[in-house]
């Protein structure tokens, strides 16, 4: 008599059928908020959903970015574990791939306002959850001095506290070691003035900030209708920049209503350029880069990424 194999229920055939999703988890280890057992709750939901999970550890500078851009990356989703500059420098390799792999996010940053623009949650269960549902959406980026960024570039006060802000201050303390370089840098620097071009306008003013989305620095809301899933960029120009001036706008900034102060202008623009009358520090996506002139026009690519809005 022969041996006969048991038949496959249908709803197990069709499972088996299905090609389990890949993702490549890239991890930063010297992030803010880096927790390794986190990584790992992550790693064990997303495989028991049936996922296939590679977790790299990033041991250098620029090696998300080659990761990225290398052309034999054979992966579904790439995860990014880290704060904004590690996901800024993901997204900004990943733009030339098209719309394959989708980006995710695993918030370990400081401020992590990409997660928040996104509605990444932040404990590892909920961000399993997100990964696993592949919710996407496209997102738009603006360029800065020839170099993309996603959340916002500045030149100015807070421009000077991205630049003098020890790194293993930033590590040890996060945004409060912000604050104690910016409460120390209010009284001892020069005041700032820049002449602002913004498409067809010239401006004048004390620091500037354009952004890509409506948070800032966190959760916190500097442009209420904006969305960086929206083709636009909005610029934000400050009048005044002196100790006072800056203590209203940090109180602004946490009733997230810095622009209805009558110091600030705020417009949706295409392109600007910022000239300083005298050299100033810029920051892109929360960290040095260079200084002024300051070019910025709006992008023209659009990245995958997985929403948890």
């Amino acid at each position: 008599m022969e041996n006969q194999l048991p038949h496959s229920r249908p709803d197990e055939a069709k499972k088996k059928s299905r090609k389990a999703k890949r993702v490549l988890i890239l991890a930063n280890p010297t992030a803010t908020s880096f927790r390794f057992q986190s990584i790992t709750e992550i790693v064990k939901c997303l495989e028991d959903a049936g996922m296939k999970v590679e977790l790299k550890l990033t041991s250098r500078a620029s090696e998300i970015a080659e990761t990225c851009m290398d052309p034999d990356l054979n992966t579904d989703i790439l995860a990014v574990a880290g704060g904004d500059a590690s996901v800024s420098e993901a997204a900004s390799a990943m733009l030339g791939r098209g719309m394959k792999p989708h980006l995710a996010i695993i918030p370990f940053g400081t401020a992590n306002v990409l997660a928040h623009e996104l509605g990444v949650p932040n404990t590892p269960r909920e961000i399993a959850k997100t990964i696993i549902a592949g919710k996407t959406t496209k997102l738009h980026n603006g360029f800065a001095n020839g170099r993309p960024f996603f959340l916002s570039t500045s030149t100015g006060f807070d421009a000077e506290v991205v630049h003098v802000v020890p790194l293993r201050l930033k590590r040890r303390y996060g945004r409060f070691a912000y604050l104690f370089i910016a409460a120390q840098l209010a009284f001892s620097r020069r005041k700032g003035s820049f002449k602002v071009r913004a498409d067809d306008e010239e401006l004048q003013c004390a620091m500037v900030l354009i952004t890509n989305g409506r948070y800032y620095a966190g959760k916190h809301l500097v442009v209420p209708d904006a969305s960086i899933l929206e083709k636009k960029l909005h610029l934000l120009i400050f009048k005044e920049d002196g100790v006072w001036a800056l203590f209203k706008y940090a109180c602004r900034l946490l009733t997230g209503s810095v622009a209805k102060s009558h110091n600030v202008e705020c417009r949706t623009i295409k392109t600007a350029r910022i000239d300083a009358y005298r050299a100033a520090a810029v920051q892109i996506d929360g960290e040095p880069f260079g200084g002024t002139p300051l070019e910025v026009s709006v992008g023209d690519c659009e990245l995958s990424v997985i929403s948890g809005n």
